[in-house]
């Protein structure tokens, strides 16, 4: 399990931040605790679809980023997470505002987990997610974050 003091968090938060794909959508993780992550997207035109409004992708890449670091408190480090199934349920669009996911873990066993995430748009519930996740034991241990988590401690 990764131990999450805050010298450990602020590691994994720029680590994570770092992310190619958190740095295209803009992306950026504001806060982990065990069991808990809070993530943020601030609005921008890149992430309009055709209609005017964010795309539906967007919510659901930061609902499912939100349950995996969540989720990622509670695992050992050489640990794969991988996305078996997600649900969004969209309930308002995002015209303007950061966009804001709150992820937690519903329940954990030793092989899947259950999570759940809700996204807000100033201050309004805008989606509602529910995700799958398969825990791979032991076989990211070449990992490019268990490699630079490694690298970081010393």
């Amino acid at each position: 399990m990764v131990e999450l003091t805050e010298e450990n968090i602020k590691l994994i938060k720029n680590y994570l931040n770092s992310s190619p794909y958190y740095k295209l959508l803009g992306m950026e993780v504001v806060d982990i605790n065990e069991n808990y992550s809070k993530l943020r997207i601030p609005f921008k035109n890149d992430l309009l679809q055709i209609q005017g409004v964010v795309h539906g992708g967007v919510v659901a890449s930061i609902a499912d980023a939100a349950v995996a670091i969540a989720l990622f408190s509670l695992v050992d480090l050489g640990d794969i997470l991988s996305t078996i199934e997600i649900k969004v349920n969209y309930l308002a669009p995002v015209k303007s505002g950061e966009i804001i996911a709150e992820g937690r873990i519903i329940h954990k066993g030793s092989r899947i987990a259950l999570g759940e995430a809700d996204v807000k748009n100033e201050g309004r519930l805008v989606g509602k997610a529910l995700a799958t996740y398969m825990i791979i034991k032991g076989e990211g241990k070449n990992t490019p974050f268990q490699n630079w988590r490694q690298q970081a401690k010393k």
